[in-house]
């Protein structure tokens, strides 16, 4: 899922938020003029959303200086670009979604291609020896 909040009219009491899919994020994008102070996903849709067409629609969406910040499982160091997992969906039903996998280096270019500024990218350790952590990533648009 993806989370945005509007700039114009937001207020703490109703901050006028909306949650998506990655298909509908990506269409929801290309279709509103509407613009946000952030865009956030928490282990949601850049994950699973194809960042050549994702990160250009962020940008042109964000406020001057506004903030795209997104997080994600760990990947591991022999994946890039765009994987397949596996799992069960509703019902139990096995399934397979298209992820895309890069460690915090990459995403901070790629970010970087697409415009954005002041980014960073880090992996946080899992807590303990539970294994895979996560990547959290910052950028700015400068637009």
């Amino acid at each position: 899922m993806m989370e945005k909040r509007r700039s114009a009219g937001a207020t703490a009491e109703r901050p006028r938020a909306a949650r998506a899919a990655s298909s509908i994020i990506v269409r929801y994008l290309r279709e509103t003029d509407e613009t946000y102070d952030a865009v956030f996903s928490i282990w949601g849709a850049v994950w699973f959303t194809d960042p050549e067409e994702l990160f250009p629609l962020v940008a042109k969406r964000l406020t001057p200086g506004g903030l795209f910040a997104f997080s994600h499982g760990e990947t591991a160091s022999h994946l890039h670009g765009r994987q397949l997992m596996y799992g069960k969906g509703p019902g139990g039903t096995e399934m397979t979604v298209d992820r895309w996998c890069y460690p915090p280096a990459a995403w901070a270019e790629l970010a970087r291609r697409h415009g954005f500024t002041d980014v960073r990218a880090t992996c946080l350790p899992a807590p303990g020896d539970q294994g895979m952590g996560t990547i959290v990533v910052t950028a700015r648009s400068p637009y």
